[in-house]
């Protein structure tokens, strides 16, 4: 069975790309790193908050589909069957 998609982990994996790569542009001079995230720190919590509510979004999806489904058998129901 898949695993249920968590977004947390997705945005772990970006926040650890972006990261990088703004280190590695400001170790080859591209950029000043501390100047810069002076600037844009605030749009992480832009970001935090896009998450959070798709994670929301996702939940409440699934949490639909979930209360329409059968309700699940037990194992008594499945040797009433056989």
């Amino acid at each position: 069975m898949a695993r249920p998609f968590k977004c947390e982990g997705l945005v772990l994996g970006l926040l650890l790309v972006a990261l990088g790569s703004a280190w590695l542009a400001s170790n080859l001079g591209m950029i000043e790193l501390l100047p810069t995230l002076r600037t844009w720190w605030p749009s992480s919590l832009v970001v935090w908050g896009i998450v959070e509510l798709v994670a929301f979004g996702v939940s409440r999806i699934d949490g639909d589909r979930n209360r329409h489904a059968a309700p699940p058998r037990t194992d008594d129901s499945v040797r009433e069957d056989s």
